[in-house]
């Protein structure tokens, strides 16, 4: 059952919603320009996924920046000093888990064509980034939840398996023929 922060967390990101306004325009590898990836720091897997998709990206000639969410205080010591990665923790969160803070402010400053979720669940610090973000396009993982993402990847019995959820948007992206 959430807590009534959380309550009111969800309340206040909806109705700051709404006064978001984006141009959604489908982008694939070859049009987008600038993207920006969303993950869980949770899972000890996430972090090789993440540098190696992010690799992929930028070998494809897009700017990539990457933010993760440390549900902890304090940034894990392998993911300190890390050029264009920014975390945000717990000490970031104010009391109904609305982030701020420098790498938040980092993050709206970029205009990214593309917004890739990495995270499976959905997660009240990380969706105040996901639906306020006025990126052009926003991918993540399936969900029967009311979202903001244009394409959604559905795994398939194949839950919480970065790997597999990054080689699917290798694949389904590089399909995508934007008009």
């Amino acid at each position: 059952m959430a807590t009534l922060a959380e309550k009111i967390g969800w309340y206040l990101l909806n109705r700051k919603k709404k006064g978001i306004e984006r141009v959604v325009r489908v982008h694939n590898f070859d049009t987008a320009k600038s993207a920006v990836i969303l993950f869980h720091t949770g899972d000890v897997n996430s972090f090789p996924v993440i540098k190696q998709f992010r690799k992929f990206v930028e070998d494809k000639g897009i700017r990539c920046a990457a933010f993760g969410y440390v549900p902890e205080k304090e940034i894990p010591q392998e993911m300190l000093f890390r050029k264009n990665y920014s975390f945000i923790t717990r000490k970031d969160l104010n009391w109904y888990r609305k982030p701020g803070g420098e790498a938040v402010d980092s993050f709206f400053r970029e205009d990214p064509d593309m917004l890739i979720d990495f995270t499976f669940q959905v997660i009240l610090e990380l969706q105040f980034l996901v639906r306020l973000s006025t990126a052009r396009f926003k991918i993540g993982c399936y969900t029967d939840l009311p979202n903001d993402y244009d394409l959604m990847i559905n795994l398939s019995g194949k839950e919480c398996e970065i790997g597999y959820f990054a080689e699917q948007v290798k694949h389904y992206i590089s399909m995508l023929n934007p008009s």
